[in-house]
């Protein structure tokens, strides 16, 4: 499927005029930034009028040095950083901004000529510019300067205009919703679905999604086992965030299934912040496990830079590591950890699209040597293309659904261990558990069958 290409600014794509925004905070609250540079920082500023609520892309400028250089002349007005802003709450005198995802530059960039030549006359940070809040004229212009200033400017421009949702389908939730979809399918297809045949996914409703893909979905009564594990893990995580619950079952034929997915959505995410997806799937009666770690790399191939931190933070928080063991003759199988990283090609979310996305899947090892290796070399994180070997999703399906993949007997309190993990760092997570009795693969009919022979 082919999308419509947005027009380009000198090398970056960007959907119609951006929505940009200028401050200029206090040097203590550029401080209080630099401290902790991915977190939610508030500041009263005096615009007031805003046209839009949206998240705009913030120029954060340094206030002017009035002393001067050694030669007495005040020092112009610089960029200190850039980030992504947007409007909270209005007073009489003036109006509370939130500053998020900052991008501090390694050095302050003059702002003259930041608009390029207008006329004959070169223009600087303040031509025709609000002294602080939206750009509502020459935003394009703008945009264009800064990209022309530095490379160092041009790199931080291009990774915050995803955070801006310019053009459907880009948004934080849409992007939730393209990974928790592709997860959904995938997983039918280690259940033995293909896309077409998984007949919930065709039936999603934008109006009632709301954080999750699967809160738009509806699905199939099902009577509630004594004992059993069925909503369990929407009940361990109850009072978390958002809980949804879903049940899908047919006996038609080729669409035969017996499925539950759960969405657990922390507080925070639910709330609006940024929470990427960890999807679990879990077959009931083999008592097998794969985790799927979901990544997005900036639209130069890198992968972000808290990667291999969110990884430690995660599994040091995971109580349970499955064992490389074999327990017999017959337990055969390719990789028993069943963590893997999802990284999906830049597309946006579209509802017509009822298939897994393209992209790859690594094991965690393989990030985990890659992002290591970039730390000895001196690199900040590993570009894609150190990363070569990978799975495509079908493949990757009928390596899981054969046994050959996945950490085989696994508790469901194993499980719910490893989402806890998940929930724990912020993230979101889909458990998808398949109560399906079909015949498995990796050497354990072997086994079986050698017994009755003898």
């Amino acid at each position: 499927m082919a999308f419509a290409q947005p027009k380009t600014t000198d090398g970056l794509a960007v959907a119609g005029s951006p929505r940009l925004a200028i401050l200029r905070p206090d040097r203590d609250f550029l401080d209080l930034l630099g401290r902790d540079l991915a977190k939610e920082r508030s500041y009263s500023q005096p615009c007031r009028e805003w046209p839009e609520v949206k998240s705009h892309l913030a120029i954060l400028v340094a206030p002017a040095d009035r002393r001067g250089d050694e030669s007495g002349e005040p020092q112009p007005e610089r960029i200190w950083g850039l980030g992504i802003v947007r409007p909270a709450r209005e007073t009489d005198r003036d109006r509370k901004v939130v500053v998020t995802c900052t991008r501090r530059l390694p050095q302050l960039v003059p702002a003259v000529g930041l608009l390029g030549v207008v006329g004959e006359r070169v223009t600087g940070l303040s031509w025709s510019l609000p002294e602080s809040g939206p750009v509502t004229v020459g935003a394009s212009s703008l945009l264009a300067g800064l990209l022309r200033s530095c490379p160092e400017v041009k790199n931080a421009v291009e990774n915050l205009m995803p955070w801006l949702d310019e053009t459907p389908g880009w948004t934080k939730r849409e992007l939730r919703w393209r990974d928790e979809r592709d997860a959904l399918l995938l997983f039918a297809k280690i259940a033995g679905l293909a896309s077409k045949d998984f007949a919930p996914v065709h039936s999603w409703d934008r109006e009632k999604a709301r954080t999750s893909f699967l809160s738009g979905l509806t699905g199939t009564p099902t009577q509630q086992e004594f004992g059993g594990i069925r909503g369990q893990a929407a009940e361990n995580f109850n009072g978390v965030g958002e809980i949804v619950l879903r049940p899908f079952v047919s006996d038609r034929g080729r669409q035969r299934y017996d499925v539950e997915v759960t969405s657990i959505v922390g507080g925070r995410v639910a709330a609006g912040e940024e929470g990427f997806l960890d999807a679990y799937y879990y077959h009931y009666e083999s008592q097998t496990l794969v985790a799927l770690r979901y990544l997005r790399p900036t639209s130069s191939g890198l992968l972000s830079l808290e990667t291999g931190h969110s990884l430690a933070e995660f599994l040091s928080r995971v109580k349970f590591r499955p064992s490389s063991v074999r327990r017999g003759l017959g337990d055969y199988g390719l990789l028993n950890d069943p963590l893997f990283l999802r990284v999906h090609e830049p597309v946006p979310f579209t509802s017509s699209l009822h298939r897994t996305s393209s992209g790859a899947i690594y094991p965690y090892d393989q990030i985990y040597e890659a992002v290591s290796a970039s730390a000895v070399r001196g690199l900040p994180v590993p570009f894609n293309d150190m990363i070569t070997r990978h799975l495509v999703p079908t493949d990757f399906a009928r390596l899981v659904r054969d046994g050959w993949l996945g950490a085989r007997d696994v508790t469901f309190g194993m499980v719910l261990d490893w989402v806890e993990a998940t929930v724990q760092t912020g993230r979101v997570a889909l458990v998808f558990v398949d109560f399906s009795s079909r015949p498995r693969g990796n050497g354990s009919g072997i086994e079986t069958r050698s017994q009755g022979v003898a």
